[in-house]
Formats: structure tokens, sequence, C-alpha cells
């Protein structure tokens, strides 16, 4: 019976199939558009992490070395 729907007489894909994998692209599509806007987001926010860790390294070392005096 399921067949019957799925598949005409002439052997060509039905409007129902057709539908269903329209339906199932635009459902990937979508997926994908909030997968890359995800990433994108992401990785701003990792480079700004890793900036402020770049900036707070960087403090710490000149702090720990200002008090080293050097014998010329």
């Amino acid at each position: 019976m399921i067949m019957k729907k799925l598949i005409s007489k002439r052997g060509q894909i039905s409007m129902e199939l057709g539908i269903l994998v329209a339906a199932a692209v635009a459902v990937a599509v979508i997926a994908a558009y909030y997968y890359v806007t995800s990433v994108r987001s992401s990785a701003g926010a990792a480079q700004g992490n890793a900036t402020e860790a770049i900036r707070r390294l960087g403090e710490l070392a000149e702090n720990a070395t200002e008090g080293i005096q050097t014998h010329l």
C-alpha cells in the first residue's frame, strides 16, 4: 500500500516523495546555516580569549622580570 503511494504506475517518483525530499533538503540547509553561524561566533570568542590570555601572560612575564637586576 505504501509503495503504491510512493511510486506511480509509470515508474515516476510521486509528488509525495518529492515533497519529502525537498523538506529533508530544506532542514539540512537550515541546520548547516545554524552550524556555520555557531562556528563563526565560537571562533570570534576563541580569538578574544586567546588575545586576553597572551596579554595577561605578557604582563605576568613583565612583572616577574622587573625585579631581576642585570650585571653588565
